[in-house]
């Protein structure tokens, strides 16, 4: 078995980066890595909330696993296509990297190509409501 296997989503990484433009630098995200391929996977569900001004979704239980020698970063925004790693064509998920935790191959592993990566994954997405009735 490897973890290898089990990536079915492809990511592209963008991380905030000084840019010089003449006399004056700002800061941007710059995409860093594309194609990366990883799978994202949920530990739990939570409904959405209701705030002013509008529904809220925010789902901070996703995680997701990809090689160790990925360069992920906390902070990191990433795009991530679901299904893209098996040639489908799902939806993208946009969300912001937590602190990866790494984990290694133990030495004379009984099931070797488990080592891979774990990041949190942060979600904050703004509902769309529905159309207008015309009430006032």
């Amino acid at each position: 078995m490897n973890y290898a296997d089990w990536y079915t989503d492809l990511a592209e990484v963008r991380r905030v980066q000084a840019v010089k433009e003449g006399n004056l630098t700002k800061h941007e995200r710059v995409t860093v890595l594309e194609n990366v391929p990883c799978r994202v996977y949920r530990s739990t569900a939570h409904p959405p909330r209701m705030d002013r001004p509008a529904a809220m979704v925010e789902d901070g239980s996703d995680k997701l696993a990809c090689a160790n020698e990925v360069d992920i970063r906390a902070g990191d925004e990433l795009l991530i296509r679901r299904g893209a790693g098996l040639g489908r064509d799902g939806r993208t998920i946009r969300a912001f990297a937590g602190e990866p935790a790494y984990f290694y191959e133990p030495f004379g592993a009984v099931m070797p190509g488990l080592a891979h990566q774990e990041i949190g994954l942060l979600q904050r997405g703004y509902l769309k409501g529905g159309a207008p009735d015309g009430a006032g």
